[in-house]
């Protein structure tokens, strides 16, 4: 998979935290992305359904992980306190692509656990 940032994470600790879990996110590296996520992880996909509790979340990754990405771009990644945001694409093997903005909640200001993400996404028509 290529990764592609047009954002320079510098000198914060979140925006590393994001980019590199937006990575594991994007390959499918269930197992590891689970490790920042809150036991009581709440994850909304806006539009379309709602997914409770760190288990169901990596079932729920796991659905769609035959659908590889080909690559992923992230435009921005914006941190202040315990939320962020991360805006980019996802080009698919299969062709699709997709435009992403996740809004993310964590247990406390330190950033190392999430315990929510507001999905929107939509698919990018060429």
């Amino acid at each position: 998979m290529k990764f592609t940032k047009t954002v320079d994470c510098g000198n914060s600790p979140k925006r590393e935290f994001l980019k590199e879990l937006s990575r594991l996110f994007a390959a499918y590296e269930i197992d590891q992305a689970m490790s920042y996520m809150d036991e009581d992880i709440h994850w909304t996909l806006v539009g379309d359904q709602a997914i409770s509790g760190r288990e169901n979340f990596a079932a729920a990754l796991r659905e769609h992980s035959d659908n590889k990405v080909k690559e992923l771009i992230i435009h921005s990644i914006i941190t202040h306190g315990k939320e962020a945001a991360v805006y980019g694409e996802m080009l698919m093997k299969n062709g699709q692509h997709f435009v992403f903005a996740d809004i993310y909640t964590f247990k406390s200001a330190k950033g190392d656990k999430v315990k929510s993400i507001v999905s929107f996404v939509q698919l990018k028509n060429s």
